[in-house]
């Protein structure tokens, strides 16, 4: 009979409450609230645990045209998720998330800010849906006040504008504003005020001039239009990604200074990078001006290079190229990413090509002497393109694997001729894997 009464025991309820905790917090909201019609044990044991998550879990997605919800079905979403706050008895809130698809803003949620405010929220979460525009919704200014002690920060589809008196958030770690409507100076003035930011994410932003000013950023990913972008007093940024922002970057170039060396200037500010990517039109912001054959100062910390959408019969692109892996006398990994949706160049820039990269192109002397990886798509076979190949192989060890992928719309017999001009340092390298 003992055997029988212990193997029917409610041994769940017994369990200690920050176990409890920790299974209520791993199920989707809607079923933690559930959980209250088990039994007496139970009833409010939800409205304790620290992460309220609102996402597909909690609605799905919506299926309307356009991808969001009516007026009247966003309202109503909204009161759910207020009334579920307002039912949530703990004093702090650690996590809080709305990223349910195709909800958007509305007025209600001024009042979770403001209900928020009181719980001392560490990590904040809002990621809305709709356009991008000066009339997007503005963060309510409780936001901005000391009583949200941020660590993680993660908005969209918002109008970013913190009030004259903020003073900052002196613990935010973690920062992602993704189609967010920022101020023109939001780099200079309001990244200072995080003094232990250590990531920020800017996608498809509004701002286009972007001043990095942080001593305790690591790591930035970047992928918005921009006018101007520059770093200062960035001494321990170890992964930069500066992207495209899918063909709607407003670069001009009569915006630059003729010949300033700002090429130079940037990554002096990144004496430690370890990860770098760059898109193309940050490669035509750093070459108007002066693009040396090789840093003054060598990147010694750079294992991995990545530039996505490069087009190496432009000159300025390539002389960036260049550069970068001459000044990387550690590199590991390098990606080249080809572009050819533009006419080809005249000849004499592919002259021009072969002029920066053949003062390397023989064995002695070796600027790639840790490469392991050398990846380059979208090849079609161009002199360009066997020249970097060339010159990769090269000056990189017996080890270093060489992988070739080509345009889909190739010609075999030009695949064919571009391998067949590769067999020759086959007993320089371990791997060259052709794909077409």
């Amino acid at each position: 009979m003992n055997l029988l009464r212990d193997s029917t025991a409610d041994r769940i309820s017994n369990l200690p409450g920050d176990v409890i905790e920790r299974i209520l917090m791993s199920l989707p909201v809607k079923n933690a609230a559930r959980t209250s019609l088990l039994s007496r044990n139970w009833r409010h044991c939800w409205r304790s645990i620290p992460q309220l998550v609102f996402d597909r879990d909690f609605a799905p997605p919506a299926e309307t045209e356009g991808g969001l919800y009516s007026t009247d079905a966003n309202d109503k979403l909204m009161m759910h998720i207020q009334e579920a706050l307002l039912g949530h008895d703990a004093p702090t809130i650690t996590k809080f998330e709305i990223s349910i698809p195709g909800c958007s803003w509305c007025p209600k949620v001024d009042l979770l800010m403001l209900h928020l405010s009181r719980k001392r929220v560490e990590e904040l979460t809002l990621l809305f849906w709709g356009n991008l525009d000066h009339e997007s919704p503005r963060l309510h200014s409780s936001l901005f006040s000391s009583a949200f002690p941020l660590k993680r920060l993660k908005l969209q589809y918002l109008v970013f504008r913190p009030p004259s008196g903020f003073v900052g958030f002196s613990k935010l770690t973690f920062l992602e504003l993704q189609a967010v409507n920022l101020p023109s100076d939001f780099c200079e003035n309001f990244i200072p005020r995080c003094p232990l930011l250590e990531e920020l994410r800017i996608l498809h932003c509004s701002a286009r001039e972007h001043v990095f000013v942080s001593p305790s950023l690591k790591v930035l990913l970047f992928r918005s239009p921009f006018l101007k972008i520059c770093f200062k007093h960035t001494p321990i940024l170890s992964v930069v990604s500066v992207l495209d922002d899918q063909g709607k970057s407003s670069y001009v170039g009569t915006s630059l200074v003729k010949h300033n060396p700002r090429f130079v200037r940037l990554f002096a500010s990144l004496p430690v990078v370890e990860h770098l990517k760059l898109g193309t039109e940050l490669l035509l912001f750093l070459a108007d001006g002066h693009v040396p054959y090789q840093l003054p100062t060598a990147l010694h910390n750079l294992k991995f290079l990545e530039v996505p959408g490069i087009l190496l019969h432009r000159l300025p692109q390539a002389r960036d190229l260049v550069c970068l892996i001459k000044s990387a006398p550690n590199l590991k990994r390098l990606i080249v990413r080809l572009d050819d949706n533009e006419e080809r160049a005249p000849s004499e820039v592919t002259a021009s090509l072969q002029t920066l990269l053949g003062e390397d192109q023989h064995p002695g002397v070796c600027c790639l002497q840790h490469l392991e990886e050398f990846d380059i798509q979208g090849t079609r076979g161009t002199r360009e393109e066997l020249e970097l190949v060339r010159f990769v192989v090269v000056n990189a060890p017996i080890f270093c694997r060489i992988s070739i992928k080509h345009k889909e719309i190739l010609f075999a017999d030009t695949v064919s001729k571009f391998s067949n001009e590769m067999l020759i340092y086959k007993h320089i390298v371990g791997v060259i894997n052709c794909t077409h």
